[in-house]
Parts: C-alpha cells; sequence; structure tokens
C-alpha cells in the first residue's frame, strides 16, 4: 500500500537537508541551457546542455537511466557512477521523479537504438516536495483535475494540447481582423454602468473614489463610441464577467471578441463571416469539417438563412411578434418550461425559441431578423420595424455568434433603454441599464456601422469539449 502523502512529503524535506549539507542548493536561481529536448536529440555527437523534469528513473548500481521531460519533448539521460563525481553520487541517489535537473553531456544511440545524453555533469534546479499524481492516487475526477489544474496540464499531454490549440485559434482571429484593416484597441474592464448584453453583473468598489463600479458584461458600448470618434474598423479581444448560471456552454468570465465596421451592415456583415470563421477554422483545427456530439458540421458550404419568426411559427406554432405576453407564457407552460414570474415578452420569446428552433439548427446558419423585444441594441428593418436587421451564427444547435445592423438614431436608443429600464425596475436583474451618455455620443452621430461578437464558446464547439475544459483555470467554488 502506498505510503500517505504527508509521509510522502516529510521523506523529500529531509532530503531537502541532505542536499543542503552537501554543499548544493535544491533551488538555485541560474541555470545553463543552451538546447531543448527536440533540438537535443537531432544533435548525435555532440555535446548538449539541457534542462527539464525527471519523469521516470530505471537501473541500479553502476548505471541509472532518468526520462527527462521540458515542453519540446523527451530524452533519455544516462548516469554511469564511475564517471561522476563523489558529490554528484551522492545528489543522484537523492533525485526523486518530478525533480528538475540540467544537464551535460553528449548525445548518443544506445545499443537498443534510443537517442540519449551521456551526463557528464548535472545540476539540481528544483527539488520537488510532493509526488506526482501517478505516484499516489491520481487525480479522480473532474473536480480535483480543475483545482489543481497544473497538474491535470503536467500528466495529461491530450490537455496541454488543447491550450496550443486554443492559442492559434485567437491568433486567427487576430491575424484575419489585422489583415482587413481592423484596428486592436482596449477599453476598460470597470464600467460605472455595464451595457451591451443581458447580463448580471458583478459588483466591486473603487476605493479612492469611494463609488461602486461594474465588471463589464460585454465590449460593445465603449467600441461604439470609437465610431463616434472617428474609427471606421475596430476590435477588442477582451476579458468579460457576467454573474450568471454555470453550464457545458457558459462561464462566468472569459474572452470575448467584439469588431465594428463603419459603413457595413448586417448583409456586408454575412458576406464577411463566412470566410472569416473558415479562416479561423481551418487555422485552428487543420480542417473545415467537425464534429459535435457525434454530428459533422460542414463549415465549407455556403450558409442558409433562416428568418428568425418564420422558424419560430413553424416550431413553436406561435407568432413571437403577434403574440402577447400571455399566450407566450401559455405555450411557454406547454413545453414544461418554467418562466420566471412577471417574464417579459423577450424573456418568454427567447426562452421558447432555446427550446423549440435553436435545437434543430445544426449545419452552419445565419439566424436572422430577430424581435425587436430581444434586439435592444440593433436597427429596425426598415419593411417591418418589428424584427431587426440581426443575426444569430448557428450550428450544432447554438448560438456562435451574435452581430448586427447597429442602432445609430439616438431617439429611438433612449426609448429602448427607457423600456429596459422599466424591465428592470419589475425585477428583470439582466435588462440592461440606461446609458445616458451613450447616448450623448449617439446625437453627435455614429455612422451606419455593422458590429460582431463571439466567445470562446466557439472554441469549445470547435473541439467538442464542454466550454470548462478549455479554459485554463475554470471558476471553483470553495473546497467543502
Amino acid at each position: 500500500m502506498a505510503e500517505p502523502l504527508q509521509e510522502l512529503r516529510k521523506i523529500r524535506l529531509e532530503k531537502v537537508a541532505k542536499i543542503r549539507a552537501l554543499g548544493i542548493d535544491p533551488y538555485p536561481a541560474r541555470v545553463k541551457r543552451q538546447q531543448t529536448l527536440v533540438q537535443a536529440r537531432k544533435m548525435l555527437g555532440q555535446g548538449v546542455a539541457v534542462a527539464g523534469r525527471i519523469r521516470a528513473k530505471r537501473g541500479h548500481g553502476g548505471i541509472q537511466f532518468f526520462d527527462l521531460q521540458d515542453a519540446s519533448g523527451q530524452i533519455q539521460l544516462v548516469f554511469k557512477q564511475d564517471q561522476l563525481s563523489v558529490i554528484s553520487r551522492q545528489l543522484l541517489v537523492l533525485l526523486d521523479i518530478g525533480d528538475f535537473l540540467a544537464v551535460q553531456g553528449k548525445v548518443f544511440k544506445t545499443q537498443a537504438g534510443e537517442i540519449s545524453v551521456g551526463v557528464a555533469d548535472f545540476q539540481l534546479l528544483t527539488k520537488v516536495l510532493r509526488p506526482l499524481p501517478s505516484q499516489w492516487y491520481g487525480l479522480k475526477d473532474d473536480e480535483e483535475r480543475f483545482r489543481r489544474r497544473y497538474l491535470d496540464l503536467l500528466m495529461n499531454p491530450q490537455v496541454k494540447e488543447v491550450f496550443f490549440k486554443k492559442s492559434r485559434f485567437w491568433s486567427a482571429v487576430r491575424d484575419y481582423l489585422v489583415k482587413s484593416d481592423f484596428l486592436e484597441v482596449e477599453t476598460p474592464v470597470l464600467e460605472a454602468i455595464p451595457g451591451g448584453a443581458d447580463a448580471r453583473p458583478f459588483t466591486t468598489h473603487h476605493w479612492a473614489l469611494d463609488t461602486d463600479f461594474y465588471l463589464r458584461i460585454s465590449l460593445e458600448l465603449p467600441l461604439k463610441r470609437l465610431m463616434v470618434a472617428g474609427f471606421e474598423k475596430v476590435f477588442e479581444i477582451g476579458r468579460i464577467f457576467r454573474n450568471e448560471g454555470m453550464d457545458a456552454e457558459h462561464l462566468q468570465d472569459y474572452t470575448q471578441l467584439e469588431f465594428y465596421w463603419a459603413y457595413a451592415d448586417y448583409e456586408e456583415l454575412m458576406k464577411f463571416l463566412e470566410k472569416f470563421y473558415r479562416f479561423v477554422i481551418k487555422q485552428t483545427t487543420g480542417g473545415l469539417v467537425t464534429l459535435r456530439d457525434g454530428q459533422k458540421i460542414n463549415w465549407d458550404t455556403k450558409w442558409p438563412r433562416h428568418d428568425y419568426v418564420a422558424l419560430f411559427r413553424k416550431a413553436a406554432g406561435l407568432d413571437p411578434v403577434a403574440a402577447t405576453e400571455k399566450e407566450l407564457c401559455q405555450k411557454a407552460l406547454a413545453l414544461r418550461l418554467k418562466p420566471k414570474k412577471n417574464a417579459s415578452k423577450g424573456r418568454l420569446i427567447d426562452l421558447i425559441y432555446k427550446k423549440t428552433v435553436r435545437p434543430k439548427l445544426i449545419q452552419p446558419s445565419f439566424l436572422v431578423n430577430l424581435p425587436v423585444e430581444i434586439s435592444p441594441l440593433a436597427k429596425k428593418v426598415n419593411q417591418n420595424p418589428q424584427v431587426t436587421e440581426r443575426i444569430l451564427v448557428m450550428a450544432g444547435g447554438t448560438e456562435l455568434g451574435n452581430g448586427f445592423s447597429e442602432l445609430n438614431d439616438p431617439v429611438d436608443q433612449r426609448q429602448r433603454f427607457e423600456q429596459q429600464q422599466k424591465l428592470r425596475e419589475a425585477g428583470d436583474e439582466e435588462a440592461q441599464m440606461y446609458d445616458r451618455d451613450f447616448v450623448e455620443a449617439l446625437e453627435y452621430g455614429m455612422p451606419p456601422t455593422a458590429g460582431f461578437g463571439l466567445s470562446e464558446r466557439l472554441f469549445a464547439f470547435l473541439l467538442d469539449k464542454p466550454i470548462r475544459e478549455t479554459v485554463l483555470f475554470p471558476m471553483m467554488g470553495e473546497k467543502k
């Protein structure tokens, strides 16, 4: 039976004391490293200076074999006792799996064909006090993996690979926009009035100003102020925060892209997005066919456009625009949904849509012309002012992007904010706040503008993983 963790830790601490007694610092600041392990593997017959973590130990007596690993790969180390100093031999027996070493020696190939480093000298860089998980009880479940994510990444290469892909994902997003002449900008995380989305914000207190602020729930309103200021193509990739539920598609803090494009509308936006998504998806995954819940999603086709109202009417048997709140509530109850008390028409429409329409949209498509009740920042369609020039990018039964022809009529925007404020006063904590400064900015004039946003939900979708699996350190509650 394996020794308890604390006993193993005690043994490691005793080894640290012995190492110090040899006059060796078990945590030095300087290291001689000239090659990565992948580079060293290509240098047969040459001397190298490498460093990494011990991942395995084999052999006894006069010759020992270690496996050393760094971020680039792994190589075998060969220690021959008769070629080491007395101090080095004494240190060798005090080393454990997990320790960090710097090694100097010549690269050669063993009789078994294993590329190795014949160790001429070595230096202990870090003495570990806790054994790695596979040596004691492993990471028992998802909660344990997320709480000790550093160990999850260390022990599971496939988990680490997710984050190399995530870096490629955001690099592709940025590259495409920069090559399309968009300017990357940064806007504040703390806001006096959160806006740009229907979400409950987090609050914090600024002590110097003795004022409460909100963590932003969207990037939208500051970026649209830049359009007023004369910028024509801007984007931001930034962290946003929403104090809402936790599930496979939602996080409380996550990375989002938003871009704004002057003198464009949602028609031009849709033409741009198909090419944009294909570029990002191919750069991230290597192809244009991905899997979601066992279904193939083909991104390399012309995306059809589906009318929101028409699909809603067909799937729910009710016209979302013409229906009353009472009729929508009755439909929600008939679908065994649980609308909140005094839910607004917009909330009821959205609730029913998510149950009846959204799950059926599997292949990439645009859902267009959403009702004005759920689109407080989008322009109305001239021929039908009950719906808006808004689009949702749909695939796999979920939303993977949101954009619209931006509302730039300050009078209309003020009226919609007032309607949202009434919803807040009636108890809807996710309704948008009245941002007078933004309305004032619109009064100085914002050109016709198309805006769009996507979040890291798209990345999780492409990898067919719950979104928490694609975050380095997902939020966890206090451990009980």
